[in-house]
């Protein structure tokens, strides 16, 4: 999957915008408990999983069934900002819908 038109920045920005949609619509699936419950940790241990799964994938060169490299990628991408976000104190934040009233 190789989209190389525009720019670095252009392509930075458009990833990290597609990565910030997932975290966010997670956020509308899951809510924040399950990583409030052990915050950092609980983030650590989760970003282990993403990584021995990518070693597998990628070193042993095996063919996923269900969650594809990128997919793994973006998800460890995801809980970066997740962690930024709980060490900020932002993550309990409210949502935008949750604000303006929309389900």
């Amino acid at each position: 999957m190789r989209h190389s038109n525009g720019t670095f920045e252009q392509a930075c920005r458009n990833i990290a915008l597609e990565v910030a949609a997932l975290v966010i619509e997670k956020q509308k699936d899951y809510g924040p408990d399950n990583v409030m419950m052990f915050k950092e940790k609980g983030i650590v241990v989760r970003l282990w999983d993403k990584m021995s799964r990518l070693k597998t994938l990628i070193w042993e060169g095996r063919n996923p069934k269900y969650e594809t490299v990128e997919d793994s990628f973006k998800d460890t991408a995801g809980y970066a900002i997740i962690a930024l976000m709980v060490m900020r104190e932002c993550f309990t934040n409210p949502m935008e819908d949750d604000i303006h009233g929309e389900s």
